[in-house]
């Protein structure tokens, strides 16, 4: 890179150093002080304003540098001039000195470090070196340089008092850093601080955290195994905040953890959104991925779904939220449809959704449950955070907020079981305290779906803003959906059949399906009495007295 204000140096600046470099060899510091070494050393002195050790480090990483173009370390340095580390432990600040100034660059991923590109290149040149403005320190930096300390530790033989010793001089000199100014607001233990930036590391580079080896990392002896316990027990203060969670848990050297988004959000802050997790693509279903249909409905149902439709415009929604939150009454919308099966609940959502423009996050009800006692609640949470994070991402990209809907959900909403004696009557409690929660500060769209609302809780009635109750469609209702579905029926066909069968619009679906199976079949079109003969088979009739086979539960 070419220098600012550069200028050639009249005196062989790579000779001057030449001639440190043989002096400073294998000198176990016992320098012999030429008159040539000396004034080699004035020049270089002058000319970089650099101390005489920052000069012998800069002569030996050099000389490596330009005959193998490798990197240093101390080590290397303890060779070339035979002593020990310890002699000369007190260097490494004169290295970070150089990094500083812009002479050196650490190599990525080791505790190594090299001249840096334009620093040779003035060498190359022998031209004065003008260091450009060393760019201060950023989030990714710091992380970076937590993680390559850890993993190079081991190779110096450094304590962990040592290495957390060495970090927390690091994070105090960058406390100015918006980052580090949050976590160590939430986190007074620096040792948890550290574990927690480790880990951040690791989802910045798209990875998981080992919990075994990052421990080894951390620390030594005996406390790594206090560590261990609290971490699998969770009684760490790192997962009591909330901060971590398990990716999967097993024994401990098969663990893995990482951020959970609260943690996300203290360290990475505004950054967040862009590694949070947001809805699995198998549960998104995209407003264009909707088949449009037309819905028959009761009076009084078309009335309150048209209220609810205009509700979920966006302009409307934009102006009832704000009107809402002015009155300092929640802003969520939740809707609860109950009703027979088959009555159009569901299909109702989708179109819906597709008429004001939004996606559905569909959550699969038995995917929330876990034979792991504990975890049910954990991802029952999980679905929330995720919504809410699609929400987010969808406001950062101008997209609409999405509806969260929970088909099926009878048995999420059902009344609380009063004998908490079992695990399993604990754990579907606690599920409906964290829906009830979440429903009490929801800022976005939820529908539940159910055929048992007479068994709902009481505690959820309140939280539905809309409740719409689906019945079987009326004889006028079935007689338009027999029409719709069979285009070719006349209508005197298709009331006979409204009025005979008591059906709802999925049983009428169904019969349309095995008309056009027979249609492929057969290559003709079923007559009436045809159609009337699959009607009949559509009901599971059990007349009174019937011998039942198989078993009773």
């Amino acid at each position: 890179m070419e220098q600012m204000n550069e200028k050639k140096i009249r005196w062989n600046i790579s000779k001057a150093m030449a001639c440190v470099f043989e002096t400073f060899k294998d000198s176990k510091l016992k320098i012999k002080k030429t008159k040539q070494y000396t004034i080699a050393m004035e020049k270089l002195t002058d000319l970089y304003k650099l101390s005489q050790i920052q000069i012998w480090i800069i002569c030996v990483v050099c000389d490596k540098y330009i005959a193998y173009h490798d990197s240093s370390s101390i080590r290397d340095i303890c060779n070339t001039i035979a002593v020990t580390a310890m002699s000369i432990m007190s260097w490494r600040k004169d290295i970070e000195t150089l990094v500083e100034k812009g002479f050196f660059e650490w190599h990525r991923g080791k505790d190594n470090f090299q001249p840096a590109s334009d620093f040779c290149e003035s060498l190359y040149n022998n031209v004065e070196f003008v260091p450009q403005s060393k760019k201060e320190v950023d989030d990714i930096e710091f992380l970076n340089y937590f993680a390559d300390r850890y993993e190079s530790r081991r190779g110096e033989e450094m304590t962990a008092y040592a290495i957390q010793r060495e970090l927390g001089q690091y994070e105090n000199k960058h406390k100015h850093l918006d980052m580090i100014k949050r976590v160590m607001a939430e986190i007074e233990d620096r040792n948890h601080r550290f574990f927690l930036y480790d880990v951040t590391h690791d989802v910045l580079e798209g990875g998981k955290t080992n919990l075994n080896s990052t421990i080894a990392d951390l620390y030594d002896g005996g406390r790594r195994y206090s560590v261990a316990t609290e971490m699998m027990e969770e009684k760490h203060e790192l997962f009591q905040k909330g901060l971590l969670e398990f990716i999967k848990k097993g024994n401990l050297s098969d663990a893995t953890v990482t951020l959970s988004d609260k943690g996300k959000k203290l360290v990475l802050g505004e950054k967040a959104f862009l590694f949070e997790e947001s809805i699995n693509e198998k549960n998104l279903i995209k407003t264009d991925s909707i088949k449009e249909k037309r819905l028959f409905y009761s009076k009084e149902n078309q009335k309150e779904i048209d209220r609810l439709k205009n509700a979920l415009q966006e302009d409307k929604l934009r102006g009832i939220q704000k009107r809402l939150r002015d009155d300092g009454l929640p802003v969520g919308v939740a809707v609860l449809l109950y009703g027979a099966p088959g009555t159009g609940k569901t299909e109702s959502v989708m179109q819906i959704a597709k008429e004001t423009g939004r996606s559905i996050v569909h959550v699969d009800i038995s995917e929330a449950k876990s034979a792991w006692f504990g975890e049910s609640e954990k991802r029952m949470k999980k679905i929330f955070t995720s919504y809410k994070n699609a929400c987010d991402i969808a406001q950062k990209k101008g997209e609409l907020m999405p509806i969260l809907l929970f088909n099926e959900a009878d048995a999420l909403i059902s009344k609380r079981k009063e004998d908490t004696s079992g695990n399993c009557a604990q754990t579907e409690n606690a599920i409906q305290n964290i829906i009830l929660e979440e429903l009490e500060n929801l800022k976005g769209i939820f529908i539940a779906t159910t055929n048992l609302a007479s068994n709902m809780d009481s505690a959820f009635e309140r939280r539905f803003l809309f409740k719409i109750k689906f019945e079987n469609p009326s004889t006028e209702a079935k007689t338009s959906i027999w029409m719709n579905k069979l285009s070719w029926l006349d209508e005197k066909s298709a009331t006979e059949f409204a009025k005979e069968y008591d059906f709802s619009g999925g049983q009428i679906d169904n019969i349309v399906r095995k008309i056009a199976m027979n249609e492929v079949i057969t290559g003709e079109r079923p007559v009436i009495p045809d159609i009337h003969d699959m009607c009949k088979c559509e009901k599971l009739e059990n007349p009174s007295g019937a011998k039942r086979m198989g078993f009773c539960l």
